[in-house]
């Protein structure tokens, strides 16, 4: 049993996230004394020699032969807008395909998919923020969309979600033509303005030419989120912490306190199965595939993997290429007025044989301009 509020999980969440510390999804816990940087090993072959130098695999999202890379390519402070760009590349950064959009800096990319047909898939999705003290930026409503272009980054369909967020559309899986979704979503019968309101799991399936098919939630009347989901055969498995005691949660006995479920839905969203029971860990994010198989990074393959926190996994067939963050140091001019700390990093790339042997490793600094930040945050 998690003795921890969903709200305070919230708020150590908001706190990395709004002091922009450098944490990555994890969000380990580091001794300052025992943070160094990873000697290199061997020789980096000329064909990712170019592809380390620049940390071009530095935020991808690794398929089978495909890796998918969000960016920031413009943004206007003033206006309160941003351009994304979401590149599809192959196993050495070759772009495939490209897609740009524009938006409000409140909607983010996220959710990034490479599909059966060549092409890929992506979520512009919704997070609130205070503008000011009396203003945020879901005042005037929002929306958000689901994206999908074919192999050469030619628009298909754009879905608009009216009135959910990213966080609602936070995992997809392609199966029978249908693109399946699910999340976690503020119950709209509660939800207020600058309040993060009750949660529930929330699940859609949309076609192939972008038609909402059906929607449904896990729904209790107190704070439960999806903390990852998974596809197995022909149903999806979703690991849940939910403090609610009714609903469909009826019998938990959570008296208040955040406790596991394994909740096994069908295609038609339709529950099939439910347990009390640990599932996957909502920080255990899945980093590539092989063989068709999903990895993540509790995967006993990085049982052993010594050189920071996994972020991708990049199958080549005769080896495989691991991309991880790790801390090296502490930022000295760090301000005390900030409750977290600030992390140097650097981008280790780590490749393997089949065997498990290490080939070679390298490393690139990619630590935040922190500098830049302190003086913002004193302007």
């Amino acid at each position: 049993m998690k003795k921890i509020r969903i709200a305070a999980w919230l708020i150590a969440v908001l706190m990395c996230v709004s002091v922009l510390s450098g944490c990555t999804e994890n969000a380990p816990k580091y001794d300052p004394n025992e943070l160094k940087s990873m000697d290199p090993v061997g020789e980096v072959p000329e064909s990712l020699k170019q592809i380390i130098e620049n940390d071009i695999f530095n935020g991808v999202t690794a398929f089978d032969g495909r890796l998918l890379k969000a960016e920031t390519i413009d943004k206007d402070k003033e206006n309160r807008t941003v351009t994304h760009q979401v590149l599809m590349m192959d196993l050495y950064g070759k772009t495939q395909a490209s897609y740009t959009c524009a938006s409000d800096d409140a909607y983010h990319i996220k959710t990034l998919t490479a599909t059966e047909d060549g092409g890929f898939l992506f979520v512009l999705g919704f997070t609130d923020y205070a503008y000011s003290k009396n203003e945020w930026a879901s005042d005037h409503g929002y929306a958000s969309r689901v994206i999908k272009c074919d192999k050469d980054g030619n628009l298909q369909f754009e879905m608009v979600f009216d009135g959910v967020e990213g966080s609602a559309l936070n995992d997809c899986f392609e199966k029978n033509g249908s693109f399946y979704f699910f999340g976690t979503i503020q119950t709209a019968e509660t939800q207020k303005t600058g309040v993060h309101s009750p949660t529930d799991i929330y699940m859609t399936v949309i076609d192939g030419n972008g038609m909402v098919l059906k929607t449904k939630c896990i729904a209790g009347s107190d704070y439960d989120r999806l903390d990852t989901a998974e596809i197995s055969n022909d149903s999806f498995v979703l690991s849940i912490s939910a403090q609610s005691d009714d609903g469909d949660f009826t019998g938990s006995e959570s008296n208040g306190y955040l406790l596991d479920w394994v909740f096994t839905v069908d295609e038609n969203l339709e529950i099939i199965g439910k347990e009390k029971k640990s599932g996957r860990d909502f920080l255990d994010t899945r980093i590539g595939e092989k063989d068709g198989i999903p990895i993540y990074q509790s995967d006993s393959l990085l049982e052993n993997f010594d050189a920071g926190t996994p972020q991708a996994f990049i199958d080549y067939g005769d080896f495989y290429l691991i991309v991880s963050s790790n801390a090296t140091g502490v930022y000295e001019n760090t301000p005390l007025t900030i409750s977290s700390i600030w992390l140097y990093w650097e981008t280790v790339y780590s490749a393997y044989d089949n065997n498990g042997e290490l080939i070679f490793r390298a490393t690139v600094d990619s630590t935040p301009d922190y500098d830049s930040k302190v003086s913002a945050f004193f302007k």
